[in-house]
This record gives C-alpha cells, sequence and structure tokens, in this order.
C-alpha cells in the first residue's frame, strides 16, 4: 500500500510540472533527456511572461530587457551605479544641460541604424504612449546635435539624467515597426524574439549583428509557469536554469538542493495595497488611517512573507536612499487608535462584529495576485480584528487591470520598483495623472509640494521637501505600504555567470551567462 501511495504521489508531482511549464519545450526530446540542462538552450520559468510586443505596454519593457531583448541607454549594475550601455557616455555641460554621445556601431535587428534621430524618436514615443515612462521623462527636452550627440535640456537643475534614461520602460526601439507580431519587432538587443505566444512562451535566439559582446548561449526559452507550486517543481527538476518568482513559503526546500539554489537579493520596492478613492468607504480620511493602525507590519512581515522582509510604512522608504523615511507615522500596531478613528468616523461595531454605517456593513473587496495571497489573507485576518470585512480574491494581474479598467475595484496589493529618480517615481504614484495613482489620488498641498521639488536649487533642498511630501501623504494614507516584497530566484547549479541584483526582474540574461556540465 505504501508503494501505492509513493507511486501516486511521483505520478502527481510529474502532472503538475507538465501542466506548469505548458509544453516547455518546442523540441521533441526523449524523455530521459527532458531532465537534463540543455547547452543550446537557456529555459526561465516564471509567474507570467509578456502578453503584447510593443514596450510602451505597461509590464513588457522589464521582460524584452530581462530576456536580453530591449535594451536602455543607461542601466544600473548589480551595486547601484548607473553605467552607459545604448549610450557610450553622458556629459553634463551645466546645471540644466546634458551631452549623450551614442555608440555609432549600434543597429537595430532590422539593420536600421540607432542614431540620435531613431533614439530621440523612441523616447517622445514613450513618452506620448506609456503612463509609467512619462515621470521618468518630464522637464527633459531631447535635441540632434549629430548622428551620434544629442543635447538634453531639463526644466530643473541637476536631474539626474542617466538616472532617469535606466529606467525598464525606457527600451529603445525603432518607432517605424508596428510590434504587432514577431516579425514586426525592432530591438537592438543580444538575443532577437523568434516565436512567441501570449502569455505563454518567448522564444530567442543570438543576433548576430549585435553591437557588443555576444552571448555563448544560442537560444533563450522563456515560459510562464503560473501555479506556485509547480514553479518550485520546475525548478528542482534540472529542467530549467533560472526560475523566478519562488514563494518565501518554499525557500527551505532548496536548502539541500543538489540541483538549485535561491537567489534573494534585498529589492528597492514597496509591497503596497492600493485603495479605490472614488468608492465611498475610502473618502473619509480616518477610515484609511485606521485601516494603516490596524495593520501588524512585523506579525505581516512573518505570514506574508516568511521573515524575509522587514515592516515598511511609506512608499519611498524601500529606496536606500531614503531609508530615514522608512517606518514614518504609522511607526507600531494600534487597533485600539484604528477603532477609534473608525468610531469617529460614524462606522459603529454590530452584532456579527461588523462595523455598519446607514445599514452598510464596511466591507472591502481585496485583489492579490502572484506571491501575495498569504499576505492578503493575513490582512483579512487582521482588519476583521477592527471590525472590517475584508473578502480576498487571487488571481491573475490581468483580473485587477480588468477591474481597474472598468472601475470596478475596492483595493489590490501591487508593488512597484522605487529605486530611480525619486522625484518621478513618487510623481508616478501621487502626482494627480501618475501612472501609478491608480486610485485618484488628488490632494493640494501635495501637489504644491511636487511644485517645490521641482523648483529646488539643491540635493539637499529636494531631500528635505521629500520627506515633507512622504510624511505629508503618508498621514493621508491613499494607499498603505506593508513591506519589501522578497524577490526569490532559483538558479541550477549548472548555470556560471548568473549575477544577483537588486531589480532581478530585469536582469537575467546576460553575455557571460554559461551552461556547464555538472
Amino acid at each position: 500500500m505504501k508503494k501505492l501511495l509513493c507511486f501516486l504521489f511521483l505520478l502527481t508531482c510529474m502532472a503538475v510540472i507538465a501542466s506548469g511549464c505548458q509544453n516547455a519545450s518546442s523540441d521533441d526530446k526523449p524523455k530521459s533527456e527532458a531532465s537534463k540542462p540543455q547547452t543550446e538552450e537557456l529555459i526561465i520559468g516564471s509567474r507570467e511572461i509578456v502578453a503584447d510586443l510593443d514596450p510602451t505596454v505597461p509590464i513588457v519593457a522589464d521582460y524584452l530587457v530581462n530576456l536580453g531583448a530591449g535594451e536602455l541607454l543607461f542601466k544600473a549594475n548589480e551595486k547601484g551605479d548607473i553605467q552607459p550601455s545604448l549610450a557610450k557616455s553622458i556629459e553634463q555641460v551645466d546645471a540644466t544641460t546634458w551631452n549623450i554621445t551614442l555608440r555609432p556601431d549600434v543597429k537595430f535587428w532590422s539593420g536600421k541604424s540607432v542614431n540620435a534621430d531613431a533614439v530621440i524618436s523612441s523616447l517622445e514615443r514613450s513618452r506620448k504612449l506609456d503612463v509609467k515612462a512619462q515621470p521618468f521623462l518630464e522637464g527633459i527636452n531631447f535635441s540632434k546635435e549629430s548622428d551620434t550627440l544629442i543635447k538634453v535640456k531639463t526644466s530643473q537643475p541637476n536631474m539626474t539624467v542617466p538616472l532617469n534614461l535606466s529606467y525598464f520602460q525606457l527600451v529603445i526601439h525603432n518607432t517605424e515597426a508596428r510590434f504587432d507580431s514577431v516579425e514586426n519587432m525592432d530591438l537592438t538587443g543580444m538575443y532577437k524574439v523568434i516565436d512567441y505566444k501570449a502569455n505563454q512562451k518567448m522564444v530567442l535566439e543570438i543576433n548576430e549583428n549585435y553591437w557588443g559582446q555576444k552571448p555563448t548561449i544560442p537560444r533563450v526559452l522563456h515560459e510562464a509557469i503560473s501555479d506556485d507550486q509547480s514553479r518550485v517543481l520546475a525548478a528542482q527538476s534540472g529542467r530549467y536554469h533560472v526560475v523566478m518568482n519562488i514563494p518565501v513559503s518554499n525557500v527551505k526546500e532548496f536548502e539541500n538542493s543538489d540541483v538549485a539554489t535561491i537567489s534573494a537579493e534585498p529589492a528597492a520596492n514597496s509591497e503596497t495595497v492600493y485603495f479605490n478613492l472614488k468608492q465611498p468607504q475610502f473618502q473619509d480620511i480616518r477610515v484609511r488611517q485606521a485601516l494603516s493602525w490596524g495593520l501588524d507590519r512585523e506579525e505581516l512581515v512573518i505570514l506574508g512573507a516568511e521573515g524575509y522582509s522587514s515592516p515598511l510604512t511609506t512608499w519611498i522608504g524601500s529606496n536606500p536612499s531614503y531609508s530615514d523615511a522608512k517606518n514614518m507615522v504609522y511607526n507600531k500596531y494600534d487597533p485600539k487608535k484604528a477603532a477609534t478613528l473608525l468610531d469617529e468616523a460614524g462606522w459603529k461595531v454590530g452584532s456579527d462584529g461588523i462595523r455598519q454605517k446607514d445599514g452598510k456593513p464596511l466591507s472591502i473587496r481585496l485583489m492579490t495576485w502572484g506571491i501575495d495571497k498569504a499576505l492578503g489573507e493575513a490582512i483579512q485576518n487582521q482588519w476583521s480584528k477592527i471590525g472590517v470585512k475584508a473578502e480576498v480574491s487571487h488571481g491573475d494581474y490581468s483580473l485587477i487591470q480588468t477591474a481597474r479598467d472598468k472601475e470596478d475595484w475596492d483595493a489590490f496589493i501591487e508593488a512597484w520598483s522605487t529605486f530611480g529618480d525619486v522625484t518621478a517615481l513618487l510623481k508616478g504614484q501621487y502626482a494627480k495623472d501618475g501612472g501609478g495613482n491608480y486610485g485618484g489620488y488628488n490632494d493640494t498641498k501635495t501637489n504644491d509640494l511636487f511644485t517645490q521639488i521641482d523648483q529646488a536649487q539643491t540635493a539637499e533642498e529636494r531631500y528635505e521637501l521629500v520627506m515633507k511630501l512622504t510624511e505629508h501623504v503618508t498621514k493621508q494614507a491613499p494607499v498603505i505600504c506593508v513591506y519589501p516584497r522578497p524577490e526569490l530566484t532559483a538558479v541550477n547549479k549548472s548555470l556560471d555567470g548568473f549575477t544577483p541584483h537588486f531589480r532581478q526582474f530585469e536582469n537575467i540574461v546576460n553575455s557571460n551567462l554559461m551552461i556547464s556540465a555538472k
């Protein structure tokens, strides 16, 4: 009987891997080879892959950069230093003028030259179409000096132009291409996309005309494995060289693994609960403040991140330069203060323990995706202790996007990167038209502080104003920050040259990767 049960368990595991991997390789290989690393192909698995090919579509560009297909003018290395990429160099001429020198030998996949006209056209298309890119281009104007020289003029003195242009949504692309199919996309990267199935897989091969160091692995296969446990099993199977988005609850399973190790670099991001401020229950600031005071972030780190993080109360606090703001305002768990605020707002506890006002319960539909299911359930439990009825629904990120488009949502959890130009980042979250201002926050004092930040003449003055804005917005509580989201990646022991990075989601593929016969 025991042997039968073991046999059935093994069959179940194999079925889970097969379903999660979704026809992982387009090649028909014998089953005996399925578990062996393929030296001619780098195989990457992650929770999802791009649903589009146009780099101006949200969350497409970072996947293209990650796979070595898309490139930026500048890029942050693993230490956080901004280095030239497609740009050869940059020089600050004066407080508001910069000169970018382009590499003279770069071409798109189509063979078209990546000259000043092409680069400026790409950046302007991103400015026009990509709401996430817009804050990083605000106040920056480009003009052609020659085919390889771009002049940059800024509206503010001493803007961090290289840092802004390293933002992953600013992939340089051929604006004459349509990006509606593999044949009609045109980028610059070391790998060229040759096959693609939306939300399933992307296949890439070496760009033989690449301007820089060519990779040694001829082919890259990137697959979507949406199920958490299937990704864990895939990483342990030996077939995959890199598997992203490993749940923190499964880390211990890799401690004694002969197949893969876990890379867990501290991430600069903020796990955030976004509120739809058009919903009646969130229009009273006291309710939003109560929801923040009613969270025990220490416990959430344990329940939602298995201890692989630390409490956070401000959105910018996960940025290393603003760590002093990490636990501003809501610096402790205070359910009594939360209850008092809800009482003052007219939400009284009913006989069932749920607060009510005008005959309606204080309810919140909280949407989660990815690795945030446990965090959502922990928040649900904590809010129930202050009389809030929270209903958690977990699914694909596309469900959150659809709910936002229909304006049929209460709250959801998402984590944005906080590394980059801090003014642009904060405007993305809290300016009226910010790409990450999902809830419609529009506050006069916040807008005034942004104006003051734009006019600041020194880095010190700008820092103080950012801290002032952060404190004010945190008190307003249009969102609630919880902790930096852990980013765990399983790396096969046969893969050499992998570089752990605080922005791992855009730094898997590099030209030094090699697959050994370990």
